[in-house]
């Protein structure tokens, strides 16, 4: 799957030291408003940090932020030897370990449960066939395969409420969704029907 503009400027400005909008619109193809607001809401969210140019009060500079310190950076290079040495299957089975201990007990409830809960790792909505799960934090951001660690989500969510979860990729807002379908008693798992499907609300 093709990764959304977000993440390769995530991708981008971890290869980089320093970028500009000029530059970013160049190598990317799109408009300068376009970049910016992706740029805008990635320093609203500390992924991203601005620096003025000197002497001026537009023009700035961008740098990436890194979550977990230098370290970071050694992750992606890491999946890749993972990978390398085992193939997509052992690195399906390494990230789901790492997943599992990352959301820890923050799954081990039920979704009525999460749903009432201030979560800064996703928001939860009901639908008549089951439930949204809306996600506020990657597990592994600024990760060139992306779609694996999705994957991987997807088959610890469905572990962990027992029911096959659904994984949708939203490419405009970097988001994705989960969709948890609730069981009935005339069908072992509901499927997803159109009026499930709404836009991401702003989160």
């Amino acid at each position: 799957m093709t990764a959304s503009l977000r993440e390769r400027l995530l991708e981008y400005l971890d290869q980089h030291k320093e970028v500009t909008t000029e530059e970013l619109q160049k190598v990317f193809g799109v408009s300068r408003r376009h970049i910016q607001r992706h740029l805008h809401q990635l320093v609203d969210e500390r992924r991203v940090s601005m620096t003025l140019l000197p002497g001026s009060h537009h023009t700035g500079v961008y740098q990436s932020v890194l979550p977990q310190g230098d370290e970071f950076h050694a992750i992606p290079q890491l999946l890749k030897a993972v990978e390398k040495v085992g193939g997509q299957h052992l690195l399906g089975k390494v990230l789901e370990q790492f997943i599992d201990q990352y959301y820890g007990k923050a799954i081990q409830k039920t979704p009525e449960v999460l749903s009432q809960e201030d979560s800064v790792l996703m928001n939860w909505k009901k639908s008549p066939n089951g439930w949204w799960i809306t996600m506020r934090q990657c597990p592994l951001p600024n990760t060139p395969e992306a779609e694996i660690v999705c994957q991987a989500e997807t088959r610890i969510f469905s572990k962990h409420f027992h029911a096959p979860a659904i994984h949708f990729s939203r490419d405009e807002t970097g988001v994705c969704q989960f969709f948890i379908p609730q069981k009935t008693q005339e069908t072992q798992t509901a499927s997803v029907s159109s009026e499930d499907v709404s836009p991401i609300k702003n989160r």
